[in-house]
């Protein structure tokens, strides 16, 4: 798997982190009405407990995207070869 194909999926699924975030802090804010639209599955306490609980995938997702989408890293997809310095401008 190429660090490309990487990037791509921990960004899919830091998206798909924060929209559950985005969900459930407003299942604890409005239980009731996603209550309704879960049809029961979403109460308050679940809600909290999920949202309590994303914030640590989160992180992960969000720093294995940095680390293969930031130049500083570059270094550790090249096999173990430094990095060039770039022109000072």
């Amino acid at each position: 798997m190429n660090s490309r194909t990487i990037r791509k999926i921990a960004a899919y699924l830091a998206l798909i982190t924060i929209i559950l975030y985005i969900i459930t802090g407003y299942g604890i804010v409005k239980y009731q009405l996603v209550g309704k639209l879960t049809f029961g599955l979403l109460d308050k306490a679940t809600s909290f407990k999920i949202h309590e609980n994303l914030i640590i995938p989160f992180i992960v997702f969000i720093l294995v995207h940095l680390l293969f989408s930031c130049d500083l890293f570059r270094w550790l997809r090249k096999n173990g070869r430094k990095v060039e310095k770039e022109p000072k401008l």
